[in-house]
């Protein structure tokens, strides 16, 4: 009887001020749905590769490159002989295998596809469960004419047919086999770093002739897994890699004879369930995590669940004077303060739950937004464990959120309210007010500057003079597969034909789309041993023409020039000639060249051929070029130099004018027609730097939605603290109109009352905001200055104090503007 009673109360309550219980409802519904849908993302980010059996025992090997004059180079992926040296000098490691990855032109009948394909060691099966559909995987990585695909490549491949025991043809570029289906594997999670589309046996005779696959001690172009006995075992693996580096690695090329291969490289290994938000460099099979993303939204969560739970308190403080008499009355009938504790908590509970309702429904409505935003496939899970969970959270809410306006309504003295007819609101419960509208738009302010400097910092990266025009160029990849490559001169002479293109070049590598190759470059007053690693990218005629690329002093390769240098096989039969090299300004600097002009004519010796071989080659420079940015702003420009590659070019890029779908079209016939046995490939160099800021511009997003849900929360909880104050100086207000005060009078000392709060909010926030936005920039090389982080920080308060403003005086006309007389009389 009690407890209907209680909840017949709370109902009325709710009914009879509308206003507040829908700003209670609304902003409880908003910050628990943001709660909700952040931990989705947040419990995704933390399970990833979790579900392997031995995952705990599952590590990967990392390693570091620490070259003199450069940034230190990352790579998750290890040197190929590594696997067996690990295998010999670790009694700790089970078993090991590489993962390498290489796109083969594939072949079923007439149907011609370009897929990942992983190359692995036959102990893959002995590390990773994967889930087999059909057919024996075992066996499968045990034969070099065998294959393994996943779910979706076998209906890809296939259709509806039968896979197992069906042949496809393979084309390496270096050698070609027929294999045979052996074994069909369910798809691999969303929440793994390892991407297992297609799975093909290792063998090392395959790739003798490409030397860096899986031979070459300092090229890294597989990733290396294995399993200890023990957990605990990586530990002591990482205490000796050190030694280990310096026993089986070679010489290094660098340092002279006492160096030590520990000096210049770092070798390191990480548990598979640390990789996707821990591990730093190159080489990763699907995009990694950020462990201060996941920190900061789940932070973010809390904050907004803050901002909606101080709204709670604050209205309900403040309505504490209406329903003074009721709880006096409560009081002298024989209610307990407990009795009245366990009603008020009751009614927020209550109040909780309808939130709680309404934010599952804002959750569904908004998680395919959001998972278009952050790229991912998130779920709400609706079983019995998990509702339980998330009506725990909204239990704790509700309780924590109506504790102090119970435990103040619950402490009224009946004889002194009854006795004056109203409840006298204390100091103590004033100062909290206004404390808690502080941090309300302390914690708004803060999410304002951090949206941005996120969002001003993707403005700067792509619109930063990269040192080439990345706008219309179009480029077409897959050029260096031998079919292809034979086509090469007559894709470019029929490209530069059409009429949207002005200028055609070809090259290794693109913006967007380039590799850490380096190559050992000196000047002939240096010695051999203290040769320096400058960057390389091979690029082809009028490459620096089609990039727009700014010539410092002397000129590009040119077609009726000897610029063309001597071949390796040309170097072994002893045919030694100059040839002629480009360089950019920092590579003047790293060889110590002068000036641009100066460098002009200087001579530059590098090696050339396998290790050991002492071939070298001499390249005079013919020009030095700006400095070129072709990866992300959180890279250094390196020292670079640019050799004329007269024979190979794995893409080709053209400069273009009008309408790029229609040059898109008419290159696709042109390559169909030219090289039928191999899929077209492109893209546009504007996109694809685009692509290398995907997930700041994620993060951008989601700053400003989590942001705009905080302010907007925090406006809803002032207007109605904004329509209590002006409904409780009614009598005031009435009598400073009679006194002759005009409406924009009523209407400014309120907004002046509402605009204290929002000043020391300031101060707050932007200390706050600039330590953590500043150690956010420390990622970028290439920033936005910390200065105009103070701007962002001054423009976050006018901007704060004018939706204060907007937000009372909005509420506060209404009032201003009512009958004087209806004013006196309202008490």
């Amino acid at each position: 009887m009690l407890l209907m009673n209680y909840l017949t109360t709370a109902w009325r309550n709710m009914v009879n001020n509308k206003l507040f219980s829908a700003i209670n409802v609304f902003g409880l519904a908003i910050g628990l749905a943001a709660c909700v849908m952040i931990m989705l993302y947040v419990k995704h980010e933390t399970n990833y590769d979790e579900f392997w059996q031995k995952a705990d025992r599952i590590h990967r090997s990392h390693i570091t490159f620490n070259i003199p004059g450069r940034d230190p180079m990352h790579a998750v992926t290890s040197p190929g002989p590594l696997i067996h040296a690990l295998k010999k000098d670790f009694a700790q490691i089970e078993h090991a295998t590489r993962i390498g990855n290489w796109r083969p032109t594939m072949s079923y009948g007439d149907k011609v596809f370009i897929e990942q394909a992983k190359l692995v060691d036959a102990d893959f099966v002995n590390i990773f469960d994967v889930k087999v559909l059909a057919g024996d995987i075992r066996a499968a990585l045990s034969d070099n004419h065998s294959i393994v695909l996943s779910e979706t490549m076998a209906n890809k491949f296939f259709d509806q047919e039968q896979a197992i025991g069906k042949v496809l043809s393979l084309d390496f570029d270096h050698f070609q086999r027929d294999y045979k289906v052996a074994a069909i594997i369910e798809d691999t999670p969303d929440n793994s770093q390892l991407d297992l589309p297609i799975l093909v046996l290792i063998d090392e005779k395959d790739w003798q002739d490409q030397n860096y696959m899986f031979h070459a001690w300092f090229s890294v172009n597989a990733q290396l897994y294995f399993t200890t006995k023990q957990a605990s075992d990586l530990d002591t693996i990482n205490a000796e890699y050190d030694t280990f580096a310096n026993n089986n690695f070679p010489k290094m090329p660098i340092g002279g004879d006492d160096a030590k291969a520990s000096d210049f490289l770092k070798l390191s290994a990480m548990n598979i369930k640390d990789l996707h938000l821990n591990s730093i460099g190159f080489g990763e099979m699907r995009p990694q995590g950020n462990q201060t993303m996941v920190v900061t939204f789940s932070a973010i969560a809390v904050l907004i669940l803050l901002i909606a739970a101080i709204n709670f308190m604050n209205l309900s403080t403040a309505q504490a004077s209406k329903r003074a008499k009721e709880v006096s009355l409560r009081k002298v009938m024989g209610a307990s303060k407990t009795d009245l504790i366990l009603q008020f908590l009751g009614e927020s509970v209550l109040l909780t739950l309808f939130a709680f309702a309404l934010a599952f429904a804002l959750v569904e409505l908004t998680l395919p937004v959001y998972n278009e935003v952050l790229n991912k496939n998130l779920t709400l899970d609706y079983s019995p464990s998990n509702l339980l969970r998330l009506s725990g959270l909204a239990l704790v809410v509700g309780v924590l959120s109506g504790l102090y306006p119970a435990f103040i309504l619950s402490s009224f003295r009946p004889a002194k309210v009854l006795k004056a007819n109203k409840s006298a609101e204390t100091k103590a419960s004033l100062k909290l007010r206004a404390s808690l509208v502080v941090i309300q738009f302390a914690v708004s302010i803060g999410l304002f500057v951090a949206t941005a400097v996120v969002y001003s910092q993707m403005q700067y990266a792509l619109k930063m003079d990269a040192g080439y025009n990345k706008e219309n160029v179009m480029v077409m990849f897959r050029v260096g597969r031998e079919a292809a490559s034979e086509k090469r001169e007559v894709l470019i002479n029929e490209l530069e034909k059409h009429p949207q293109v002005t200028s055609v070049t070809y090259s290794n590598e693109t913006p967007g789309n380039s590799n850490e190759n380096n190559t050992m470059m000196r000047t002939p007053d240096i010695p051999a041993e203290d040769a320096v690693i400058i960057g390389q990218r091979d690029v082809g005629y009028n490459f620096f023409e089609t990039y727009q690329i700014n010539v410092l002093a002397g000129r590009t390769y040119d077609k009726d020039r000897n610029d063309v240098g001597p071949t390796t096989e040309q170097l072994r039969e002893g045919e030694a000639f100059q040839g002629s090299i480009v360089v950019n300004e920092s590579a003047l600097k790293r060889l110590g060249l002068g000036t641009p002009e100066q460098a002009i004519g200087k001579v530059l010796i590098t090696a050339r051929g396998d290790v050991g071989e002492d071939l070298y080659v001499e390249l005079v420079v013919i020009g030095v070029v700006e400095d070129i940015h072709f990866d992300s702003l959180r890279s250094t420009i390196r020292p670079e130099v640019y050799p004329l590659s007269a024979n190979f070019g794995g893409s080709i890029s053209m400069r273009f004018n009008g309408s790029p779908e229609t040059l898109k079209q008419d290159a696709e016939v042109l390559w169909k027609q030219q090289v039928p046995s191999i899929p077209f490939a492109y893209s546009f160099v504007e996109d694809d730097i685009a692509e290398l800021y995907q997930q700041e511009q994620g993060e951008a997003k989601l700053f400003a939605a989590f942001s705009g849900l905080a302010i907007f929360v925090a406006c809803l909880g002032l207007f109605g603290l904004a329509s209590f104050t002006a409904t409780r100086r009614t009598k005031e207000i009435g009598i400073r109109k009679v006194m002759g005060a005009s409406v924009f009078d009523i209407v400014k000392m309120l907004v002046l009352s509402f605009s204290k709060p929002v000043f020391i909010a300031c101060l707050v926030a932007w200390p706050i905001a600039f330590y953590f936005m500043v150690d956010w920039l420390e990622v970028f090389v290439y920033r936005i200055d910390t200065s105009f982080i103070v701007f962002l920080c001054a423009i976050s308060g006018v901007f704060a104090l004018l939706i204060a403003w907007v937000t009372v005086a909005s509420n506060s006309i209404k009032v201003a503007r009512a009958n004087p007389i209806s004013a006196l009389r309202y008490e």
